[in-house]
């Protein structure tokens, strides 16, 4: 009992003493250490370091830079400084932010999309715009948070929805800013209204895009033939005529020459009229499908120029003929 009693006084006294002692030295350290940071941030700023960051512990500072060299420059900066024990340093490379990248590429099969983006909210939207165009698609897309974010990531998503599904070899890349379309349309129909969509992106766009050749399908259309001594078209002709009239319409920038031709029945001068009217009235039937007159030529041969021998009927009805040449588009 009484060496409790002895003890008890002497613990009181050293919990007392550890009291006041914190209470005094606490403060003081903290002053001491932002005393420090103070002088050495100081110290840095005027050597061209404001990149490192620099704390203390005591009298221990931790500076942090961007690159070893600094580092070596910064350790020998923040020594000098009175009253710093010793300087630890930490190097943390700073983040390198990419602008984003997307590639849509689309023929035969799944719709392919590539390239990085900054968030998975933009991911998606991009993913689900070309499944609504495409129905299928292979996303190859990755989320980086080093991307930055660019106005036509917003745009985007609108425009892969717009895309016609129809075009070879399609590709609509996004880099640098700047958006690049090729592959080859159908039509220029088809072509402007992909570039046109392509603009309301809100940047810069590089068309690269083009247009199949009119004249090989202008000469897949079944040939327009007439009836023996006359310029009227049969009725399968007719068909054919308003299948050119399509084509175009769909290329408007198009002009077509019209040969009419003949086979050998009667003399040389007749056929060479009627040739010319045949042109004429094929002329004549386009326009009233719709097909500016200027656009279009019309020219006779006569029998001068036979596609087969005038040897039977059918290679007589086969003569008997117009033939459609893009001279312009």
């Amino acid at each position: 009992m009484t060496n409790r009693r002895l003890w008890l006084p002497l613990l009181l006294t050293v919990l007392g003493l550890a009291g006041i002692l914190t209470a005094q030295f606490g403060p003081n350290r903290h002053r001491m250490e932002n005393d420090l940071a103070h002088r050495s941030s100081q110290a840095l700023s005027i050597a061209g370091q404001d990149h490192a960051r620099v704390t203390f512990t005591g009298r221990d500072a931790l500076v942090v830079t961007d690159s070893d060299a600094a580092a070596d420059r910064a350790r020998a900066i923040v020594t000098g400084v009175d009253g710093v024990r010793t300087v630890h340093i930490t190097v943390e490379a700073p983040e390198v932010h990419t602008p984003p990248s997307f590639v849509l590429t689309a023929n035969d099969g799944p719709a392919v999309l590539t390239g990085t983006v900054p968030t998975a909210e933009v991911k998606s939207a991009l993913h689900d715009a070309a499944t609504a165009t495409f129905g299928t698609v292979d996303d190859r897309v990755t989320v980086a948070t080093t991307v930055t974010g660019d106005p036509a990531l917003t745009a985007l998503p609108s425009f892969l929805r717009s895309l016609p599904d129809k075009i070879n070899d399609l590709a609509v890349r996004l880099d640098g800013g700047a958006l690049t379309l090729s592959g080859t349309a159908p039509d220029e129909v088809t072509r402007t209204a992909l570039t046109e969509a392509a603009q309301h992106a809100g940047v810069p766009v590089a068309d690269r895009a083009t247009v199949t050749d009119l004249q090989p399908r202008l000469s897949a259309v079944p040939p327009l033939e007439f009836r023996t001594g006359s310029a009227e078209l049969t009725a399968a002709s007719r068909t054919s005529l308003r299948e050119v009239a399509g084509l175009l319409e769909a290329n408007p920038s198009a002009k077509v020459r019209i040969d009419g031709h003949t086979d050998s029945s009667g003399s040389e001068e007749t056929n060479l009229w009627m040739s010319r009217a045949r042109a004429d009235a094929v002329r004549s039937g386009l326009t009233e499908l719709g097909v500016s007159a200027e656009r279009l030529t019309a020219t006779g041969y006569g029998e001068s120029r036979p596609k087969v021998a005038n040897d039977t009927a059918e290679h007589r009805a086969e003569n008997r003929r117009v033939e459609m040449t893009v001279i312009t588009s």
